[in-house]
């Protein structure tokens, strides 16, 4: 039994409370669902328009709840704030608010469509928004384009005042940090004020204000025919995938993962040389200063070295989140490659280096024609491992705004409502990414691998 508040008024609730990990609403209508959780907090726009009688739920105490929804600037961008609160006041003043609002919630598609087909704002300011592109009705995908309530109410602002936004997709729990180093400029991403967040963030006027609502299971059954696997697998590859293009999601998803992997393989393997180069130097002092970095770097987490890189060292800049991710998996995998490289090199017998120069080659055509051949059989079944590594790792880049591949299931798990068909698409898409740069990596290996030596 729990005690719960609401509107300042207490009441006993005998329910299991589940934290949920995402800023949209639609994680925990899939917790409902599964039984993980008894109720969950909705807006009423949100809960009105998410269908729930076809997904087996339904609302309680309705409008009870106060949900409003207000933009975040930097506290001391005192003057876009009053700017934002000036068009607010001025769309409610004239009811195009009103009007606006009614138009929404009666047909939500027609107006994300024609948000879509309307001609960008122009001006001569450009600010960076930052969002959470998951949150329906408010923003979403839809057919490959940003769409929603809230990128409306940006969109008449930024006509209203001359400015051109540029919309910046990130998890939420990462939009107050990106705001406060500068990385975006403002946020709009349904954030509710709260106490702790007003002592980093300088809140608007509120744009969406009304009632909330807890979703539950229905008590009345619903009933639906069970389809067989071949229909069921049909309907959610047409709810999933052909749906509002949101295949488009995942291929754009695959292009940045697979260039985040190739890319940062590439950086970590020249810094993993370099390091190796430095850790055999005969200077004591350059070998433990080089230990020390390496130790540094590999006893942090990847996602913690990651948003040090975005939203520390690189705060002040506007280099592409992308590049951040990069150059991260490239300084943090380079930090192990380091060490296999040198074991491989340890490896190979110092007589080798005596029995090139015996046959007249120089230093350089020695390691290369010589002592790399029988190193690389060394390095590259555990290189192999790395990289596979690498290439799974990538999926927290969505935490400093890159639409990764893991980013693209959860947009769409978000609208769809199916935990376990998206997920199982990016699993399989990952599983045959490694495999990829397994075999690849294994046929690199046979090649120099001479021949009657086990591989």
């Amino acid at each position: 039994m729990i005690t719960k508040w609401i509107s300042g008024t207490p009441f006993e609730l005998d329910a299991v409370v589940v934290p949920v990990d995402t800023a949209a609403e639609a994680a925990g209508l899939i917790a409902v669902q599964e039984g993980r959780a008894d109720f969950s907090r909705m807006a009423e726009p949100q809960a009105q328009m998410a269908h729930l009688e076809s997904r087996g739920l339904e609302i309680q105490l309705d409008g009870i709840l106060r949900s409003t929804a207000s933009a975040g600037f930097r506290l001391s961008d005192s003057g876009l704030c009053n700017e934002f609160n000036a068009f607010l006041e001025e769309f409610r003043r004239s009811g195009e608010y009103d009007r606006w609002d009614s138009l929404w919630r009666s047909n939500c598609d027609s107006m994300a469509e024609a948000l879509v087909r309307k001609p960008r704002p122009q001006g001569d300011r450009t600010i960076r928004v930052g969002i959470t592109n998951n949150i329906f009705p408010y923003i979403y995908i839809k057919d490959g384009n940003l769409t929603g309530m809230e990128v409306d109410v940006m969109e008449h602002f930024c006509n209203s005042a001359g400015i051109v936004p540029e919309y910046v997709a990130q998890e939420f729990t990462t939009l107050i940090p990106a705001l406060n180093s500068g990385k975006i400029d403002v946020i709009l991403s349904h954030m509710r004020v709260t106490e702790e967040r007003s002592k980093q963030v300088l809140f608007s006027a509120p744009y969406i204000d009304g009632g909330g609502a807890l979703v539950c299971k229905s008590q009345v059954s619903v009933k639906s025919e069970k389809a067989g696997f071949r229909q069921g697998l049909k309907n959610s590859i047409n709810r999933n995938l052909l749906k509002e293009n949101r295949w488009q999601l995942l291929t754009d998803g695959l292009y940045q993962t697979i260039l985040i992997s190739v890319l940062s393989v590439l950086m970590g393997t020249m810094i993993g040389i370099l390091l190796c180069m430095v850790r055999m130097n005969r200077r004591k002092w350059v070998v433990d200063t080089s230990k020390v970095m390496i130790d540094l770097v590999r006893g942090i987490p990847i996602l913690v070295l990651l948003m040090i890189m975005c939203y520390v060292v690189f705060a002040s800049s506007r280099i592409s989140a992308l590049w951040i991710a990069v150059l991260s998996f490239g300084l943090y995998y380079g930090a192990y490659f380091c060490e296999i490289f040198r074991s491989g090199m340890m490896s190979v017998n110092p007589g080798q280096w005596e029995a090139g120069a015996a046959l007249g080659l120089g230093k350089f055509q020695t390691f290369r024609l010589v002592v790399l051949p029988q190193a690389l059989t060394s390095i590259i079944p555990v290189f192999k491992g790395d990289v596979i590594a690498l290439i799974k790792g990538t999926s927290i880049v969505g935490y400093v705004a890159v639409m990764d591949l893991t980013r693209a299931g959860d947009i769409i798990r978000s609208r769809t409502l199916d935990a376990f068909f998206p997920l199982i698409i990016v699993t399989i898409v990952y599983f045959f990414l490694s495999r990829i740069a397994g075999r690849g990596l294994d046929a690199l290996n046979r090649k120099v691998t001479p021949k009657g030596k086990a591989v």
